[in-house]
């Protein structure tokens, strides 16, 4: 290790950020987690870091907290996938892009790893063809997956302008532990199993959050600049993973098997009508028109090889989020009762014991 060890992570009390810190911490390197003063630190409690508070939308505060680090991994992110405004998602994405480059540049820091996300590679609309690094979301609708493109495209274009190396890092959809606030990707898994989520058809690629944090911990060192890395694991249709679910849970959640252009309709009807009664929609016209009917399907094989990472598959990521979600209390009890009748789980739990 370097004499100079010390990592800013922005973000760093969020599902991957508090994974990361540790993996930071296990190979031996100082860091210094930027969050504000109101965050949930519950994922970081126990280790030992520096805190500097701020939030990426102040640029000064971003320079005092890159002061003395030799590279900044840039997490920090607005993640929801059903937002009131497109703007409360991409206006943080981009305005934090260019103020972690304005940090980097005031404190001579000459690398940066970036979590962008398989939402600005985006998907296809076939079984048989896999996306890469090199290919574009280029007709996002849902205001996460536009964030994620355009705060990504803005900082490879600061990368080359500044002169500073950017690795950037597009995780799948992430599962595991240490998600206190329930992302997305583990609230994907709690839907199904209480059933108030449905599966549907298409496909996702699934990887463990311990997986994702190796990758970033690598990446430090390892990968071209401005060049794109697909953080996943097995490639795998979403009704597979009901019956997954249903083998590891005896839970089968419900599989809608319309065509793309009926649950399309079906989404725009329920976002209009929940928010016409001031509910949050189960989901919405643009998060399917996303998703359904397209897959998520990626070739990994490049970050394999380049930061010398294995991943895990889908049924370790499954069990990953139910041993979460079920520490947590975020399963109803019915499911609860059922998982206390699950042979993994026990054999799990018997070999933890002392």
């Amino acid at each position: 290790m370097e004499t100079n060890s010390r990592i800013l992570v922005t973000g760093a009390n969020g599902h991957i950020g508090a994974n990361v810190v540790r993996e930071l911490l296990q190979q031996g390197y100082v860091v210094r987690a930027f969050v504000r003063s109101t965050a949930d630190m519950r994922g970081l409690e126990g280790l030992a870091f520096e805190v500097h508070h701020g939030d990426v939308m102040d640029e000064e505060a971003l320079c005092k907290a890159a002061e003395g680090c030799k590279a900044i991994i840039h997490l920090a992110a607005v993640y929801k996938t059903i937002a009131e405004t497109a703007e409360e998602i991409v206006a943080p994405a981009i305005t934090g892009s260019r103020n972690v480059f304005a940090a980097a540049k005031h404190a001579g820091i000459k690398r940066i790893v970036y979590t962008s996300s398989i939402a600005s590679i985006g998907f296809s609309n076939s079984a048989d063809k896999m996306r890469t690094a090199d290919d574009w979301n280029e007709d996002a609708q849902n205001p996460y997956y536009v964030a994620k493109t355009k705060s990504e495209q803005v900082a490879q274009a600061l990368a080359r302008e500044y002169g500073i190396e950017l690795v950037v890092l597009c995780p799948a959809l992430v599962l595991g532990p240490h998600d206190y606030r329930v992302t997305p990707s583990n609230q994907l898994v709690m839907d199904w199993l209480n059933g108030v989520g449905q599966t549907y058809r298409g496909g996702l690629n699934l990887v463990d959050v311990r997986d994702v944090a190796k990758a970033h911990v690598s990446a430090l060192t390892h990968g071209e600049s401005c060049r794109r890395y697909i953080v996943g694991g097995e490639n795998i249709e979403v009704a597979e993973i009901g019956r997954l679910l249903k083998k590891l849970t005896g839970i089968k959640p419900m599989h809608l098997p319309f065509p793309r252009g009926i649950t399309l309709a079906f989404a725009w009807c329920v976002e209009k009508v929940s928010r016409a009664c001031g509910l949050k929609p189960l989901f919405t016209r643009d998060l399917v028109y996303e998703v359904v009917e397209r897959y998520g399907f990626y070739d990994c094989s490049e970050t394999k090889r380049v930061l010398g990472l294995e991943t895990h598959g889908p049924e370790h990521c499954l069990k990953a989020s139910i041993r979460w979600l079920a520490a947590q209390n975020k399963l109803k009890p019915a499911v609860m009762k059922k998982l206390a009748r699950t042979a993994w789980l026990q054999e799990e739990k018997e070999s933890e014991a002392p």
